[in-house]
């Protein structure tokens, strides 16, 4: 039987692990989703986004519940306090009770570098064939996206595989690396990509 406890002790650590790893801009918030308005059970690094334990849940994190997604989610992005903040989030069921455990990383001062870093690199040589093709995969995500009516970081699972079958219907898979883009698009891992296509073709492998 699962000791409630004993797992929040456990991302409570995981939290100040990741937070000493990534340094001071980096957050981690663990939160008890069923006590949205007293919720931050642990928090680190809470000046990113000022906030401290008892604070209540981000209207993100209530929007999420009341659109009932699945509770993956990676690298969805947001301004806070005039900062930029990248966030991953997993919201878990243990024993009846609902939590989180969230990653925030404010990488403002990152900007101008990637900035000058995308003018250094730009040498505009990519063969026209290539990039009509990549132009095509990027349309169909876009379009998929559009007709669901959500946006990424509100779907559920069945929205998310739905989009992945009508993409994979319309052979976008065959294009190069559109299952990346497919994942980036949609905020999760190409391996999940992958087994939702799996689940599609009835188990079979996908290439």
């Amino acid at each position: 039987m699962i000791e409630i406890n004993d797992v929040l002790g456990m991302l409570e650590k995981m939290g100040e692990l990741i937070a000493e790893t990534f340094g001071d801009n980096c957050e981690v918030v663990v939160s008890d989703l069923d006590n949205p308005e007293s919720a931050i059970l642990y928090i680190f690094n809470g000046h990113v986004t000022n906030r401290r334990v008892g604070d209540p849940l981000i209207p993100l994190a209530r929007e999420r519940m009341q659109n009932q997604a699945d509770g993956f989610y990676v690298n969805y992005s947001g301004v806070k306090n005039g900062k930029e903040i990248k966030s991953s989030s997993l919201d878990l069921e243990l024993g009846g009770r609902h939590f989180s455990f969230c990653i925030n990383y404010d990488y403002s001062a990152l900007l101008p570098a990637q900035r000058l870093l995308s003018q250094l690199t730009d040498v505009r040589q990519e063969s026209p064939q290539t990039v009509g093709v990549l132009s095509a995969a990027d349309t169909a995500i876009e379009e998929a996206i559009q007709r669901s009516g959500k946006p990424p970081r509100l779907m559920t699972k069945e929205d998310r595989m739905g989009i992945v079958m009508q993409l994979n219907e319309q052979g976008v898979f065959n294009i190069q690396r559109s299952v990346i883009t497919t994942a980036q698009r949609l905020g999760i891992s190409r391996f999940t990509v992958y087994n939702y296509l799996n689940e599609i073709n009835g188990g079979k492998k996908t290439s």
